[in-house]
């Protein structure tokens, strides 16, 4: 008698349609999940990305034209412009590292290597400002923890998990 209720009850389970939503809903889920906390991530990371890009380009004109020069602006109080214009970055001011350099000419830029080989920040802060006709190169490198941590972006991350967001200007100051 147990055996036939068996049976019938296999017979009965390719038909039953109970629950099907559920575990549709359960398969979908995690992907669904996933995919939105991904867009999210990103956003606000080219959010942030372009921010710091369009405040760095902000400050230099301060460079460019002089201003700094006239008023003998110091590092920490270029960064506090820098960090100024950027809006809703926490701790920008204890993480914003800049690198001001004069340059021979434009030919001679190049990029500076921001992480080094253990996965930390490896950049060497300076302040040089130039004078007039001068090439000057602006680099700004933020650190950026991610919002949601579930999952790597990518595999060029620092050793604490977060990425390095930069931004870099290069010009040639006017005469002053």
């Amino acid at each position: 008698m147990r055996r036939q209720s068996t049976k019938r009850l296999l017979g009965r389970l390719p038909r039953d349609r109970a629950g099907v939503a559920a575990i549709e809903f359960a398969l979908l889920a995690l992907p669904t999940f996933v995919l939105i906390f991904g867009i999210l991530e990103l956003g606000a990371m080219f959010f942030i990305d372009s921010a710091l890009d369009a405040s760095v380009h902000k400050a230099a004109r301060l460079i460019r034209t002089g201003q700094v020069a006239k008023t003998n602006m110091a590092l920490a109080s270029f960064k506090a412009e820098i960090c100024g214009n950027l809006l809703y970055v926490l701790n920008c001011s204890d993480n914003l590292l800049v690198a001001v350099d004069t340059l021979t000419d434009a030919s001679s830029s190049g990029a500076m290597k921001a992480i080094g080989k253990s996965g930390t920040v490896s950049i060497t802060e300076n302040f040089d400002m130039g004078k007039g006709s001068d090439y000057v190169m602006v680099q700004a490198f933020l650190p950026w923890s991610p919002i949601v941590g579930l999952y790597s972006l990518s595999s060029h991350t620092l050793a604490d998990g977060s990425y390095l967001l930069g931004a870099s200007v290069l010009f040639r100051n006017e005469p002053f």
